[in-house]
């Protein structure tokens, strides 16, 4: 076995943490100065408290007592309510539609129980909203769920937001450090802290219910999600679950505080973070004991904190004690879990919300049902167990749907009255029925407010790891000369990472923020001989420091998961939101690093940003100093009190923070976990160099893998059979559908001269004859503005690797009524947002005008954006913001095929 690691001196510190498996101690902060007072934070926690000892495992699911008992009086009056309402009233309070897809008019006659805002979805579709848009658009549902005519219960609705880091969603708002950074920090009252302000934000925008926090335990870093999970460890993970919901829920209608309160939402239940090699919505292949001693540990503690809602997770579970044979469940679909163990079990009288759309992804071979679900349509889910439907655009059909499936019988009325009484259960608790509209419940707004940052500010600090310090290098002289370089250094946007003013968070400029300072933001402040340089051009040997900051570009679910293809090398990382052209983000940071030693200044300071432990042992071995800071949010004065010192000289803040995640020593060690048999990291759990602690570093090993680290594990076989994908109709398992903008998922009508459009009219489909006159086999497609049309398969993935060993391209017939207006992207999806793209707007228009033409376009001139070819769901889509109008059929996958283009001449670099 190839030596990857470095013969060296282990820092006395790593070796404590790697016998002991504790955190290393740390000095208290220092006694501020007479000059430069400063804040002072509360003291970490002691090294020994139980936050990282290994917890003693339990032998079955504990039965959980929460805060909330249950109120007798209060089940009379949901007994009440549920027996006077009618069966439509009762599915409208299960039905959750996203803000972009309802009305207020429409929750009034639909009985709609809540709404939701995705990442991405504003009042009237602005991102820069102001705070009273929010209140105004909350008061408007609120008011027209209690209107007595067309809702005789007055049940009030709730309003649910994705708030992971802070009101993540909203301008202005405070944006805390991803929960990976908080799970260095070390500090369950912090945690509490937080929830609290993040509460008082939310409800300050009229919204009342929140998806959080984010309890997973990652196994594999390669999860595009593993910054949303405090730790790889339960035991910390269990530590904050409790005091996270304390914060943010308190004790809801009963305290004084109650109107400053939300209701927390621990998700995804259960095992979103121990997938097979981290793919997000993959399968978590575990026994029983595991999944409870591993992945259930956070939830007992957020339960008896008293969490009122836990939302499903779209991974599956596989009992490993079964064997290979086992059959995988959807969680949406695990009646054993969600309603065996979770509600009867563990006693969780609350009630379960699906993530959205997840009742799509359940198939006959999830279950032991015949039924095949859509986003719209499955008994399984209501039958499983999930009690609140997230069906953000298809929920009118889910309510026609629901009717029918309990009128055939399907759905039992006692399943649906429970999950009336549940919500109404957490309606009631959370004092809904009491609460004025939304817009009065807090005497002042606070959103932003300066003592809401200084929560953040502290937690930045608490949440750095210094990884290395040779020649005492931190902290800073203010004095001192100092290139900050890095396109990284003034980007509140890599700051903050994904879920972040939008799903993604990769489409923000600083000024989207409404607040905040950036890490050159804050060094401009205190250091007068500072240089900003993203490049590194004004670099020489008169500088004293460059601060470097590198860091991967926000990125969010499924776009965030590395592929078999690819490992966990910084400088080599390719992921759909982290390149810029051809080349890797990582390579160009790597570039700028030995730019500047070759310039010769003087000493390297690099800066991390990262949702996950990474491979850096190149940018480790170039630099003098290197903190991870992870994804520190909109507060980057934290990280300047931490770096410089304090204008005396002394130490300002001294690092405490100490690794969740145990950080890889080689390309391909995506799964290294605290306690594993086999346990070898660069730096352990625990890790976390101090001031007072320092120890000098030698260089290690820069091996690069040939491969991807899954990449050995796949077959290396070839076809010559062609995939026939669309032939006068769907193929194999594919749809063809048309979107836009909220819905992207539109089956096209087929066997029938009726059009099929987008909901504004954005794309119209309509069925004609193909090149040889077949009627219906060909697809005539209008765009009048920004859609797409696509093919995919409903809920599944393909193993095309075949296909991409074999130089295919994807085929098709097209004939050219309208040339586009604007750019047109041909692209191949592996579960979006992995995907892999084309530009084709040059070869469109190129097409004759009115005259069938073959297109090829050769898979290797796609530019790869961590495409999985063993999981393809998208085999062809077609988009354009512009005008255009063509009929396509014919399509196809074929090995072998020349392509009709060029790479040179499609590829947008």
């Amino acid at each position: 076995m190839e030596r990857l690691f470095a013969r060296r001196k282990t820092p006395a510190c790593a070796l404590v943490a790697l016998l002991a498996l504790t955190a290393c101690p740390s000095n208290p902060d220092p006694t501020p100065g007479p000059t430069n007072p400063g804040p002072t934070d509360p003291p970490p926690p002691p090294p020994d408290q139980a936050i990282d000892k290994p917890l003693a495992p339990l032998p079955d699911w504990p039965r959980v007592q929460s805060t909330f008992p249950r109120d007798e009086e209060q089940e009379k009056r949901i007994d009440a309510i549920v027996s006077a309402m009618t069966l439509e009233e009762k599915i409208g309070q299960m039905t959750q539609p996203e803000i972009k897809s309802i009305t207020p008019e429409e929750v009034r006659d639909f009985h709609i129980g809540s709404v939701l805002n995705g990442g991405g979805a504003w009042p009237n579709g602005n991102k820069a909203a102001a705070i009273q848009d929010w209140t105004s658009l909350a008061d408007k549902y609120w008011e027209a769920s209690m209107d007595k005519t067309a809702n005789p219960q007055q049940i009030p609705i709730t309003w649910g937001t994705d708030a992971v880091h802070g009101h993540n969603n909203v301008k202005g708002a405070t944006f805390f450090p991803h929960n990976i950074g908080l799970g260095a920090a070390r500090d369950p009252e912090l945690i509490k802290r937080i929830g609290e302000v993040t509460a008082r934000e939310v409800v300050s925008t009229g919204i009342d219910w929140v998806f959080g926090p984010t309890v997973a335990v990652v196994r594999d870093d390669r999860w595009g999600r593993t910054y949303e999970g405090y730790s790889e460890d339960p035991a910390l993970v269990a530590a904050y679950a409790g005091k996270i919901v304390e914060g943010l829920q308190g004790q809801l209608g009963k305290d004084a505080k109650a109107n400053e309160k939300v209701v927390a939402t621990p998700k995804h239940f259960l095992g979103d973070g121990g997938t097979v090699k981290g793919k997000n919505e993959g399968i978590t292949f575990v026994t029983e004991q595991d999944l409870l001693n591993i992945h259930g540990r956070g939830y007992i503690p957020a339960l008896e904190a008293g969490a009122q809602t836990i939302m499903a997770s779209f991974s599956s579970w596989k009992d490993l004690s079964k064997g290979e044979s086992a059959k995988p469940y959807k969680m949406h679909a695990s009646k054993y879990l969600l309603t065996d163990v979770l509600k009867n079990k563990m006693g969780f009288d609350g009630y379960v919300v699906s993530d959205w759309n997840g009742l799509g992804q359940i198939k006959p071979d999830n279950s032991d049902s015949p039924i095949t679900c859509s986003a719209a349509n499955c008994p399984e889910a209501i039958n499983a167990g999930v009690d609140m439907i997230m069906v953000p655009s298809d929920w009118k059909a889910f309510i026609a749907n629901t009717l029918d499936a309990v009128k055939k019988g399907e759905i039992k009325q006692e399943r649906i009255d429970d999950a009336v009484r549940r919500i109404l259960r957490v309606k009631f608790r959370a004092g809904l029925f009491t609460k004025p509209k939304p817009s009065e419940r807090m005497a002042t707004t606070q959103v932003g407010t300066p003592e809401h940052r200084a929560v953040a500010r502290e937690a930045v600090r608490k949440s750095l790891v210094l990884l290395k310090n040779n020649g005492n290098t931190l902290p800073l002289s203010r004095s001192a000369k100092i290139l900050v370089a890095g396109e990284s250094a003034d980007s509140l946007r890599d700051q903050s990472g994904g879920w972040s003013l939008s799903w993604q968070g990769n489409d923000n400029k600083n000024e989207d923020f409404g607040g905040g300072t950036s890490l050159w933001g804050a060094i401009q402040k205190i250091a007068p001989n500072a240089v900003h340089s993203a490049d590194g051009a004004l670099a020489d040997a008169s500088y004293d420091v460059a601060v470097v900051v590198i860091g991967e570009n926000p990125y969010a679910e499924g776009s965030g998961d590395i592929g078999d293809n690819y490992t966990l090398e910084y400088s080599t990382l390719r992921l759909p939101n982290n390149s810029t052209g051809s080349t890797p983000k990582g390579k160009k940071d790597l570039e700028l690093i030995d730019s500047l030693k070759a310039k010769g200044v003087k000493k390297i300071v690099t800066v991390l940003y990262s949702g996950r432990p990474l491979y850096t042992n190149r940018e480790l071995n170039r630099s003098d100093a290197f903190v991870a800071a992870f994804l520190p949010g909109t507060e980057g004065d934290g990280m300047a009190d931490v770096l410089f010192k304090k204008e005396d000289g002394s130490v300002n803040f001294d690092f405490t923070g100490k690794l969740s995640y145990s950080w890889p020593k080689s390309a391909c060690q995506t799964a290294v976990n605290r306690l594993d048999a086999s346990y070898e990291p660069l730096y352990p759990y625990g890790y976390g160099l101090t001031y007072a602690q320092g120890q000098e570093q030698g260089a290690y090993e820069e091996a690069t893998p040939a491969k991807g680290c899954g990449a050995a594990d796949l077959p290396n076989d070839t076809t010559d059979q062609p995939l026939v994908i669309f032939e006068r109709g769907n193929q194999n398992g594919f749809v063809m559908r048309i979107g836009a903008d909220p819905k992207w998922d539109i089956d096209v009508r087929q066997g029938t001269p009726d059009p099929t459009q987008t909901l504004q009219g954005e794309v119209v489909a309509t069925p004609v004859g193909d090149r040889v006159g077949s009627q219906w086999a060909g697809i005539e497609a209008t765009w009048t503005k920004a859609g797409q049309i696509l093919m995919q398969a409903p809920g599944d993935r393909h193993d095309l690797l075949a296909y991409s060993n074999s130089n295919s391209s994807v085929v098709f017939d097209i004939k050219m009524s309208d040339h586009p207006t604007q750019t047109v992207i041909a692209r191949v999806d592996s579960g979006y947002p992995s995907r892999a793209e084309l530009d084709i707007t040059e070869a469109f228009k190129a097409l004759p005008d009115e005259e069938w033409t073959e297109v090829a376009l050769p898979l290797a001139c796609f530019t790869d954006m961590n495409l999985d070819y063993t999981r393809i769901d998208t085999p062809l889509l077609l988009t354009t913001s512009g005008t255009m109008k063509l009929t396509i059929a014919n399509i196809r996958w074929v090995p072998n095929k020349p392509g009709t283009v060029t790479c040179a001449a499609a590829r947008a670099e």
